[in-house]
C-alpha cells in the first residue's frame, strides 16, 4: 500500500441487513489497482471491525486516471455475512476458504443432479 491513498466516499446505513454500504474511491497513480485483500485491510482499520466482516462487491478503475470506486458491504455480524452476500463474493474475499466453499457446493449440487437422474430412470 506504499502508493496507494484511499478516502470513503459515502457510508450507506442498512439497518435491514445489518450492514454499512461503502463507497471507497483509491488513488493508485503509477501503480495498479489495489488488491481486495489491501482494500479489506484499510476499510477495517478505518471502522474498527474485523477483516472477516468486509466484503468487496466491486472495484472499478477508470482507464488512464490511477483511481479505483470500490462497493464494500461491512456487516455487524460475519454469519449474517455468509447468508446474504451471493456464493462468488465470498469466494473472492474469503480466498483458500472461499474456494473450498465453491466446491462443497459443486460438490452439493453434483450430487443432487445425479439424484434426480437416478429418479427419472
Amino acid at each position: 500500500m506504499s502508493s496507494e491513498s484511499f478516502n470513503i466516499i459515502n457510508i450507506r446505513e442498512n439497518k435491514l441487513l445489518g450492514r454499512r454500504e461503502l463507497l471507497v474511491e483509491a488513488a493508485h497513480i503509477n501503480a495498479s489497482t489495489p488488491t481486495r485483500q489491501n482494500v479489506r485491510e484499510w476499510v477495517s482499520k478505518q471502522l474498527g471491525v474485523d477483516v472477516s466482516n468486509v466484503f468487496i462487491r466491486r472495484i472499478k478503475t477508470q482507464y488512464g486516471a490511477g483511481k479505483s470506486v470500490a462497493e464494500i458491504h461491512v456487516y455487524n455480524d460475519s454469519k449474517l455475512a455468509r447468508a446474504v452476500e451471493p456464493l462468488y463474493i465470498l469466494a473472492r474475499n474469503l480466498g483458500e476458504e472461499g474456494k473450498k466453499l465453491l466446491e462443497e457446493v459443486r460438490k452439493r449440487r453434483n450430487e443432487r443432479r445425479e439424484k434426480k437422474r437416478k429418479r427419472k430412470k
